[in-house]
């Protein structure tokens, strides 16, 4: 004996007007609109608390050490005689990298950020409910993407152009040299500084789409943009450091952070496609996993 399944009326529909489930199931995949995830993505970032905090971390972490950098390189703060360089600053790095100090150890902190947008959801579960409601998958990552840079790049622009004025503020209040934002070069690396920070923070969001773990996501952050460039020497033969050690993460991202150029980098413009591949490649391989793998 067999069954025949009548189509599934729809509520409203009139005669002869009938929608099967997996028709119904494609009207609502459609109904999910791409600034309603946006708006969605929006709203869960703000509402969470470590969100708000490791944002204003990173901001002020590059307030805090670039006027003690600036401090210390005009001597308002008492140092060693030989803890300034040449021209006044820390290390001899010019008035401008001596202010954007920070930029060493905001990425640590920027990038828990990239990482909990992503983490946090698989940790508590909730990813699965996501997913469900954005059946595609992609929007979801295509809107964090979204939000987080548009959090994240103007605050950093803030942050860095706050922390340059107050920087070269308390260097004038004493005998090192300082720049002025329209010297060649000046406004590139601050801005540049805000950039790569914004970078390290997608680059964190990729990990942890990949990792699916905080620990696993930081650690991996840690190692590529801390840790390799620093035991890079030592790990790879000698040959091949002068070729491999350039295009790493944060070396590619000190040609176009720093004022003057550095022996042996890459250009600018070099150093700034070679860090945006380093962003652009693990969110490509995010979404991929993303949409093959189970919740």
């Amino acid at each position: 004996m067999s069954t025949t399944l009548a189509p599934t009326a729809t509520p409203g529909a009139g005669p002869g007007r009938t929608s099967t489930a997996p028709e119904h199931a494609r009207h609502a995949s459609r109904a999910v609109s791409a600034a309603g995830v946006v708006r969605s993505e929006w709203i869960k970032l703000r509402s969470v608390r470590s969100s708000t905090t490791t944002l204003l971390a990173t901001a002020g972490v590059m307030l805090l050490f670039g006027a003690l950098a600036a401090a210390v390189g005009s001597g308002l703060l008492a140092t060693p005689p030989d803890a300034g360089g040449p021209d006044g600053g820390p290390g001899g790095g010019g008035p401008t990298a001596t202010v954007l100090a920070g930029s060493l150890l905001a990425p640590l902190v920027i990038g828990v950020l990239g990482v909990l947008t992503i983490t946090s959801e698989y940790a508590t579960g909730t990813i699965r409910s996501t997913m469900t409601f954005v059946p595609g998958r992609l929007p979801v990552l295509g809107a964090k993407v979204v939000v987080l840079t548009a959090v994240v790049l103007p605050v950093m622009v803030v942050a860095t152009l706050a922390t340059f004025f107050l920087g070269q503020l308390l260097l004038g209040a004493g005998d090192a040299p300082t720049a002025a934002i329209g010297d060649p070069g000046v406004l590139r690396a601050v801005l540049g500084t805000a950039a790569y920070l914004t970078g390290v923070a997608l680059l964190g969001l990729a990990l942890g789409t990949l990792l699916r773990s905080t620990a696993a996501a930081v650690s991996a952050l840690v190692a590529l943009v801390f840790l390799l460039p620093g035991l890079g020497g030592f790990l790879l033969p000698a040959s091949w450091q002068e070729d491999v050690l350039v295009h790493l993460p944060s070396n590619a991202a000190s040609s176009f952070t720093s004022v003057a150029q550095v022996p042996g980098a890459l250009s600018p413009t070099g150093g700034a496609l070679v860090f945006a591949a380093w962003v652009v490649i693990p969110l490509l391989l995010a979404a991929v996993a993303l949409r093959r793998r189970a919740v």
